[in-house]
């Protein structure tokens, strides 16, 4: 791994109460986040993928406290964030920075460029006015704009132009975790590749934590160290980018399966699971995917299984991984 332990979440859960009625009354709850285990190692991307809707984003607001944990610990550097007090998070803050998915909603187009990059600089009190504008300038530059767009706003920039500005906000304080929340899904594919490959370069260079969320498995296995698969608010899977072919959860089969092949002669096995994906007001019982899942048994309906490593960095939640496939196996022609 790149490094220590930045991010650690232990039985981290988060539900949503369902609403109905004239009065509101709660019908239930909306498991959005189902006990997630998970850690994000100093220096690496950890790409998160799955279906919309399986809690990806979510878990990313838990990290940065826009939403509150129901129960578990989410550490920072060792320090729970779920323990903190108002002014201890404020101070935190500086650390954990976001890119949001839709680069025009996320800036004020109120507010010129200069003024938007600005702005947290005022709001932490660093530095004088010299000096901040002499950040801004830096920031623009590093993401590949000149510094004289400063005066300019939001509405002048193309989508790719106004993401870069956004990457650039998300490092105006020197952060030490950034979470990229579908940070590419926005733009026209001619762009996706360059706006990959300057966050790559970045974090490089500045030796960042990267959570890159997507339901892109082709995108999140070009940007990251290690990949994280999940499926409504749990973890089925987690393994070395670079070992993609090693992939075993039939989850991840599916995903795999669903990567468009430009080269019809190389076409995989297609598979499409049966029925629909279960209600989150109302999680199966044992395995979240067996009613979707082609190897379910009667254990897989009463038993949730654990997430196991099975090699090294390698973790699966299935209880008869030892007879599944590899993607590569699954997929001969599959990257590894």
């Amino acid at each position: 791994m790149p490094g220590n332990p930045l991010v650690q979440l232990e039985q981290v859960i988060k539900t949503f109460p369902l609403r109905k009625g004239w009065f509101e009354k709660e019908k239930g709850n909306v498991h959005a986040v189902n006990g997630v285990d998970l850690e994000i190692f100093s220096g690496e991307t950890l790409g998160l993928v799955g279906e919309s809707g399986c809690g990806k984003s979510t878990l990313g607001s838990l990290i940065l406290r826009l939403l509150k944990v129901d129960s578990g610990a989410i550490r920072l550097d060792g320090r729970d964030l779920t323990e903190l007090n108002r002014k201890e998070l404020f101070a935190l803050r500086r650390q954990m920075q976001v890119i949001f998915q839709d680069p025009y909603a996320s800036l004020n187009p109120r507010m010129t460029i200069g003024e938007t990059l600005c702005e947290p600089l005022i709001i932490h009190r660093l530095g004088s006015k010299q000096d901040r504008e002499a950040r801004v300038d830096e920031l623009l530059r590093l993401v590949g704009l000149s510094p004289d767009v400063g005066s300019r706003y939001p509405h002048e920039f193309s989508g790719g132009q106004r993401q870069r500005i956004g990457i650039a906000r998300a490092l105006a304080l020197n952060p030490k975790l950034i979470i990229a929340d579908e940070p590419v899904s926005s733009l026209d594919v001619s762009i996706r590749g360059e706006v990959l490959n300057l966050l790559m370069s970045l974090q490089e260079r500045f030796g960042l934590t990267l959570l890159f969320i997507s339901h892109d498995l082709t995108v999140v296995q070009h940007v990251s160290h290690r990949i994280a698969v999940m499926y409504l608010g749990k973890i089925m899977e987690i393994f070395p980018a670079r070992e993609f072919g090693s992939a075993r959860h039939p989850y991840t089969h599916a995903l795999v399966s669903a990567i468009p092949i430009p080269k019809p002669e190389h076409q995989k096995k297609r598979i499409i699971l049966q029925g629909d994906v279960p209600s989150p007001v109302h999680l199966p019982k044992g395995c979240v995917f067996h009613p979707r899942c082609p190897y379910a048994e009667p254990r897989c309906r009463e038993e949730e299984p654990k997430l196991v490593s099975i090699n090294g960095g390698h973790k699966v939640a299935c209880h008869y991984i030892a007879k599944m496939p590899t993607v590569a196996e699954y997929f001969p022609g599959a990257s590894t």
